[in-house]
This record gives C-alpha cells, sequence and structure tokens, in this order.
C-alpha cells in the first residue's frame, strides 16, 4: 500500500482542450498553475494518435487509440513529451498517462499487424460495447498481446513516467495485471496505477453476456493502487439529475458498502467531476450547492481528483470529439475555496486518516464520520439542497467544534446541527 497517496492531488489534464493551442508545450507553461493548486500527480488524457476509421467528430477520440508506442503529433513530438515529464518533475510533481487496453482503433497498428490479438465474434472483429463503435476489443487469450502490452508499459516507464490510469480497467483480464504487477515490482516498483473501475450495472450487463468484468476487490488484488469511487457516485448523479430522495438514500448506503466490501488498505480517488461524467455546474447552476458537492468528495480517505477547469467554475463537459478549450475565467472566491480543499487534502493528518464512514441522515444531506490513528475524530457535514438543513444522528458526538474551512466555531447539540456551507468539522 502507498499510504502517502491518502493526502495526494490529482489533477487531470485534457490536453487537446486545455489551451487554445492544445499542446504538450502549451501546458508546460500552464504547470505553475498546476502547481499551486498543491498538486502532487499530473494526469494526462490519452497521448498517442487517434484512429481515422469510424472516427467520432472531426478530431476523433483520444480513447480510440491507433498506436501505443507513438505520440499524437497534434500534441507535439515524442521530444516534447519528454520535455513536459522533465518540467513536471523539476517542478515536485509527477506525471501520469491513460492507457487504453480494452481496445484499439479500428485501423490501429494491432489490428494491422496481429488481427488474431483483436476480438472476434461471428468471425469478424468487433466490440463488446456497441455504443463505441470507433474501437475493437482485444482478445487477451493471446500471452503475445500481454507481453507486447506489458512491453509498452514498460517503455513508458523508462521515459519518466510515474503512473499509470487504466481506461475500464474492469474489463482487461487478470492474467494481464498479473504480469504487468510482476514487470512492475521487478523493475519500477514505485509506478503509481490507478484503474478506471466501472459501475456494478456494467460489470452486471457485461457478466450477463458472458464477457469478463473484474471485481473492484479482483484491482485491488492484482494490481491497483487507486479505483474510482463509481459504484456509488452513479446514485448520486441520478439524485442529482432527478432529485428524487431515493437516489441520495441508495447513494449513503453504497458508501458503505463501497468501503467495507473492499480491503481495509483500498483507497478511492476523490472528486466527482472528470472527462466522462457532467460538472457541477451543469447539475446545479448555484454556487452553494456546487460548493457542498466539491467539498464533499475530498473530506473521504484517499487522493483528492481535480479534473482541469474544476477551479475556474467550468460549466460543461468538454467534448472528447472536437476542439472544445476549457474557460480561463476565474472567479477568485471559488478558486480559493478549491485551494482550501487542496489544502485539507495535504493537511498530514489525513495520513493517519483510518476510516471514513457515512451516517444514515435522513434529508437530503450528507453526514461523514472521519476516524484517525490517534482514535480522534472529525465530521464533514453538506447540504445538497442549497439550503439549511437540519443533520441530525445518535453518531453526532454533543460540543463544540472547529470548522477547518472557515475556522468559525459550530455546536451540535442533542446531536442536532444545522448546515448550509459545507463543513470540515474537528473537536475544539
Amino acid at each position: 500500500m502507498k499510504n502517502y497517496l491518502k493526502n495526494q492531488i490529482i489533477y487531470q489534464v485534457y490536453v487537446r482542450n486545455f489551451t487554445k493551442e492544445g499542446t504538450f508545450n502549451a501546458l508546460k507553461a500552464k504547470l505553475d498553475h498546476i502547481k499551486a493548486l498543491k498538486t502532487d500527480i499530473v494526469y494526462l488524457l490519452p497521448v498517442s494518435p487517434i484512429g481515422e476509421i469510424n472516427r467520432k467528430g472531426d478530431l476523433g477520440s483520444p480513447y480510440s487509440i491507433k498506436d501505443y508506442t507513438k505520440i499524437n503529433p497534434e500534441l507535439g513530438t515524442l521530444e516534447d513529451f519528454k520535455d513536459l515529464i522533465s518540467e513536471t518533475h523539476k517542478k515536485g510533481m509527477k506525471i501520469m498517462i491513460d492507457i487504453v487496453y480494452n481496445h484499439t482503433s479500428c485501423d490501429s497498428w494491432i489490428k494491422e499487424n496481429h488481427p488474431e490479438w483483436m476480438f472476434h465474434k461471428d468471425g469478424k472483429i468487433t466490440g463488446k460495447v456497441p455504443v463505441w463503435s470507433d474501437v475493437y476489443d482485444l482478445d487477451y487469450s493471446h500471452p503475445e498481446l500481454i507481453k507486447y502490452l506489458v512491453d509498452v508499459i514498460e517503455y513508458y516507464c523508462s521515459l519518466g513516467v510515474d503512473g499509470f490510469r487504466f481506461d475500464v480497467a474492469s474489463l482487461i483480464t487478470k492474467e494481464f495485471f498479473i504480469a504487468l504487477r510482476k514487470m512492475l515490482d521487478e523493475k519500477y516498483p514505485e509506478t503509481i496505477l490507478l484503474a478506471e473501475s466501472v459501475h456494478p450495472g456494467f460489470v452486471d450487463s457485461l457478466r450477463s453476456q458472458n464477457y469478463n468484468a473484474l471485481s473492484d476487490s479482483e484491482l485491488y488484488q492484482y494490481a491497483f493502487d487507486l479505483l474510482y469511487p463509481y459504484n456509488s457516485y452513479e446514485n448520486l448523479r441520478n439524485y442529482l439529475d432527478t432529485k428524487d430522495v431515493r437516489w441520495l438514500d441508495y447513494y449513503k448506503f453504497s458508501v458503505l458498502l463501497e468501503d467495507s466490501m473492499t480491503q481495509d488498505f483500498a483507497l478511492r480517488i476523490r472528486g466527482y467531476e472528470n472527462h466522462d461524467q457532467k460538472r457541477f455546474y451543469e447539475f446545479t447552476h448555484d454556487f452553494t450547492l456546487m460548493r457542498n458537492l466539491a467539498a464533499l468528495a475530498p473530506f473521504m480517505k484517499g487522493p483528492l481528483f481535480i479534473y482541469n477547469g474544476l477551479e475556474t467554475t467550468a460549466d460543461h463537459m468538454n467534448s472528447l470529439f472536437t476542439k472544445d478549450v476549457m474557460s480561463w475565467d476565474i472567479d477568485k472566491d471559488w478558486y480559493d475555496f478549491i485551494l482550501k480543499l487542496s489544502e485539507y487534502k495535504k493537511d498530514e493528518k489525513n495520513l493517519e486518516l483510518n476510516t471514513t464512514s457515512i451516517l444514515l441522515t435522513k434529508g437530503e444531506n450528507v453526514a461523514l464520520k472521519n476516524t484517525y490513528k490517534d482514535e480522534s475524530y472529525s465530521y464533514g457535514l453538506f447540504s445538497l439542497t442549497g439550503k439549511e438543513e437540519l443533520i441530525e444522528d445518535e453518531a453526532l458526538v454533543d460540543g463544540e467544534y472547529v470548522d477547518y474551512l472557515t475556522n468559525k466555531t459550530y455546536l451540535v447539540k442533542d446531536h442536532k446541527i444545522k448546515v448550509k456551507e459545507p463543513l470540515y468539522l474537528f473537536k475544539k
């Protein structure tokens, strides 16, 4: 277990849409902005060339990869990429890249040179998920494919890449992850592995068709340091879309299950905006509610995950298929709030965080309790209406508390407290 990850910050960059130029060199000029948010790890969407056959949009999805070993010329050259790695390291940050090993583009190097490594159905190369019409899946029954893909990871490690985020990791086989972990443990043991563990409905759908879909516990067991929080987030997103409080109740219970049904050392990234999910603004159009949503995830055990644009109140999910540059209009109050969340996550007390438990309170609120190795505790309290909410639970211990975010004093009396703005309460 890489315990230090508990208080780390991962900043996700969509290179194409991060700047007007959309290049590695333009990103280099923004590294100080990223560093100012207390970032430890800069995570880039895929950097490889994009396929042309069945391409979506005019530029195509970066997740439709033509050649794993090459750099997308739209982003820059291999030397530009190596310079970005070097500059990121000089600023005291690590670099992580997206790896897409469930599928390739329809005109990939693998398809053209090793069609036997592609997934076949009824004698034809195809994919398992029809909506992903710009890609074909890989067939992991071939040991030669596994060796090739492990060698690709070793190559990027040799360039100085510090970590990898695996796209739809749940759909890749355990045999690959076992081989990958063996290579990394022998040659690059400090490499960080983040799995996009998919939501339960997706796992169930694939298994019902007799396809491979690994559980979260298996992903931790075979390879990964970090997983996504999609088991629970699916319910929170449904609540935000429908305002049906039943989904919020499901969310609370699923957070409880998410952690209790995996190993006690297991860590998940803590952040809900990313390139696949709606922005907070799209759900709310309300800054009080946005502050509560933004503050909810960082209070939990695990590294804070910031998708580029969170700090600038980006108002929509950037397109994967065309140029869609994120807004650089910064609201100082909002930026300062996000910075405060980063500062909280960097607090060394989070290294001693033992567990985050959720209180099954009534109403449109979320109440979390953090317990630490010295047996101290803190509460995270959040209104999901953007209005004042009464939070009541026997687990709320009466007394005076100081809010980390504002340094104001709050009173819990008769196991109750009213909350409008997000609170990180520590015993006074």
